[in-house]
């Protein structure tokens, strides 16, 4: 996060001297699913960083996060306008490969963000630790259970959204690897929604009628949390704890109401940001860092009313300043 703020500054200023040399640049921006509130915080952080170095940015993405052809043809389709540059957080890492060498090979400069591809032939890469931060989901988890029980013994369930999405995956392997360090959690099973809101509902509440022992869930994403947490509010169950990953309105809701314990809160702005940014200095011969950690927290009740969160939970609350040193 510190790079990034860092390098967005110095760059905006440079930007701000070439003045005529961007204003015929176009970005574009594919995002994973434009129905999901997370990727339409990540298109506003773009936005507003194209409104920022005056440049055109255009954003893409099927209307589905498991829509994986789509998402190639709109890659296909805007290699062949060969814009300026392209920034593309990738909806499964193996299919997209091709497409994203192919656009490098090209000539246009490609961002990832979010979830990487298998390929090393892109400008930079911009993501959330998911390992990290999957082990942060496992600490949190553990510590709603044992403030809901008393003790942190039990059977804990993973919802999952998409297979073979490499960020799903590593939030998955963090949180097992979090959870190993309380012996009293056993993981009883693990199951792939589709990120289909409905599959999500049905499968957790087969948790519930499963698992007698059930104390706790972990849903890896914003459909999946708000999904699990509809459950929850259905059955008016709060002795169950849930974290989730994300933070679209449903689950911000959910989390007011004490269906939710804890939200993992990547930095969805910032990446469309950044994203933006390092693609124009990509595209203008920079040489970028391969990867940067753009950052997750913890959201609580708690916490939930602070400035830092609500930045990160509002787009339109969120103020980009000036970066001035380490901030934590």
């Amino acid at each position: 996060m510190k790079r990034i703020l860092a390098f967005v500054l110095g760059f905006g200023l440079a930007a701000n001297a070439l003045g005529q040399g961007l204003r015929n640049m176009e970005v574009v921006v594919i995002v994973k699913a434009t129905n999901s509130q997370f990727w339409q915080y990540v298109l506003e952080g773009a936005k507003r960083a194209g409104e920022s170095l005056g440049i055109r940015v255009t954003p893409q993405g099927a209307a589905e996060e498991a829509d994986i052809a789509g998402q190639i043809a709109i890659l296909e389709n805007a290699i062949t306008r060969r814009p300026a540059a392209i920034v593309i957080a990738p909806t499964a890492s193996k299919p997209l490969a091709a497409p994203i060498e192919k656009a490098t090979k090209a000539g246009i400069p490609v961002v990832i963000i979010d979830s990487a591809g298998e390929t090393n032939l892109y400008a930079s890469f911009l993501a959330t630790d998911n390992v990290a931060a999957g082990r942060l989901a496992a600490d949190m988890l553990a510590e709603a259970i044992r403030k809901k029980t008393g003790k942190v013994e039990g059977e804990v369930a993973i919802l999952s959204s998409v297979p073979g999405v490499s960020s799903v995956e590593l939030r998955n392997k963090g949180f097992l690897e979090g959870i190993k360090k309380y012996p009293g959690l056993k993981v009883v099973e693990n199951r792939f929604a589709n990120n289909d809101p409905a599959r999500a509902l049905s499968i957790t509440l087969d948790y519930l009628s499963r698992y007698r022992n059930l104390v706790g869930i972990f849903a890896n994403n914003n459909v999946m949390g708000s999904s699990a947490g509809r459950a929850l509010e259905q059955r008016n169950i709060k002795k169950v704890a849930l974290v989730a990953f994300d933070s679209d309105d449903q689950e911000v809701e959910l989390l007011r109401k004490g269906f939710i314990d804890a939200l993992i809160v990547q930095d969805p702005f910032m990446m469309g940001y950044a994203g933006v940014f390092y693609a124009v200095a990509a595209r203008m011969g920079v040489r970028l860092p391969p990867y940067v950690d753009t950052g997750s927290l913890a959201v609580t009740a708690d916490n939930y009313n602070s400035e830092e969160i609500q930045g990160l939970l509002n787009p339109s609350k969120r103020v980009v300043k000036p970066f001035l040193g380490p901030a934590r």
